[in-house]
């Protein structure tokens, strides 16, 4: 068994004479044999039992329950500011329907999108999405005002829409789609979180016709934007 003594593994000592790493000199022959059995192996570092291990874990899970909790306080104000700023103030009643009288008027969310037309039909004040169902018609510019046939337009995809904001004409499968409006106090509200799905083009089985020639184009207006102030 001498032979087979690896050396190189250091001054080890053999546990008993049927260890490999027995020599044979100065070793337990012919002695009782010393049990064998595995044992626990913590590895290196500290022990699991040692209190500074323990003040870490009560650290790191403070840590991540304070992370989860301000995450969560964050999202929540974050959801408050948008619902506080998606209610946007159009202006007194009487100076909105004046204004949308001969044509409508673009309103939004700060810079939008989400951006809307105030319009009126019939006595009521509507206000349609300024994006139309499809991505080539979304933001500002997507769907814009046609005067002489009197109903909104997309230049993008030739989509027609009337004042109501049904499909009268185009690809668009719906018509756009219709914000809340409030008037509380005499003043108008613009409610952008709550939106009415408009009909879908098969439905509209009153395809109104326009009041004039169609727009050849529909150039971005600014100056359709409402301004009471």
């Amino acid at each position: 068994m001498a032979d087979d003594y690896d050396r190189s593994a250091g001054p080890a000592e053999p546990f008993d004479d049927v260890d490999p790493r027995y020599s044979g000199v100065d070793g337990p022959v012919g002695g009782p044999r010393l049990p064998r059995g595995l044992v626990a192996s913590r590895g290196p570092g500290l022990s699991p039992d040692n209190p500074k291990v323990t003040l870490l874990r009560v650290i790191i899970t403070g840590v991540f329950v304070a992370g989860v909790v301000v995450t969560i306080a964050l999202f929540a104000a974050g959801l408050r500011g948008e619902s506080a700023s998606s209610v946007v103030r159009a202006g007194e009643e009487g100076a909105v329907r004046a204004a949308v009288a001969d044509r409508p008027r673009r309103i939004c969310v700060g810079q939008g999108p989400p951006c809307a037309w105030l319009t009126v039909l019939d006595g009521d004040l509507l206000a349609l999405s300024t994006s139309g169902p499809t991505r080539a018609e979304f933001g500002r510019q997507g769907v814009g005002w046609c005067a002489s046939a009197g109903r909104f337009a997309s230049e993008a995809t030739g989509s027609r829409y009337d004042q109501r904001g049904r499909v009268v004409d185009g690809p668009a499968p719906r018509g756009l789609d219709r914000y809340g409006i409030d008037i509380e106090d005499g003043e108008v509200w613009v409610d952008f979180l709550r939106v009415t799905t408009n009909l879908q083009s098969h439905r509209n089985y009153e395809r109104t016709p326009p009041s004039g020639p169609d727009c050849v184009e529909v150039p971005f207006d600014r100056d359709a934007d409402l301004d009471l102030d």
